[in-house]
């Protein structure tokens, strides 16, 4: 009897590890399908972890380990740089220097 349990849980286990195996491949094959139709549930999903973005706003962070969340920007001003009049048509580049 007790080998009979002993290998049931064995069947089980490796049941259960052989799935979360098949899950993780799946995520992982299916990974550019769901880019392509810019699929918003990889954020996330328990199947994928987010290292690097690429195209986020300035300031913005990865934060492991942390759902994904909207914050509000915080109104930032920017100092007007000033730059060198540009040279109209009435000023040649040479100035001429007569004798």
């Amino acid at each position: 009897m007790v080998s009979i349990v002993g290998w049931f849980l064995v069947i089980l286990l490796t049941g259960v590890i052989g799935f979360i195996g098949w899950w993780q491949w799946n995520s992982y094959v299916t990974l550019d399908q769901r880019i392509d139709r810019l699929d918003s549930t990889l954020l996330e999903s328990a199947g994928t972890r987010v290292e690097k973005v690429l195209d986020a706003p300035h300031g913005s962070v990865v934060v492991p380990y942390v759902a994904s969340s909207l914050v509000p920007i915080q109104n930032t001003m920017q100092v007007p740089v000033q730059t060198a009049p540009l040279a109209t048509q009435n000023e040649s580049a040479v100035r001429l220097v007569q004798d």
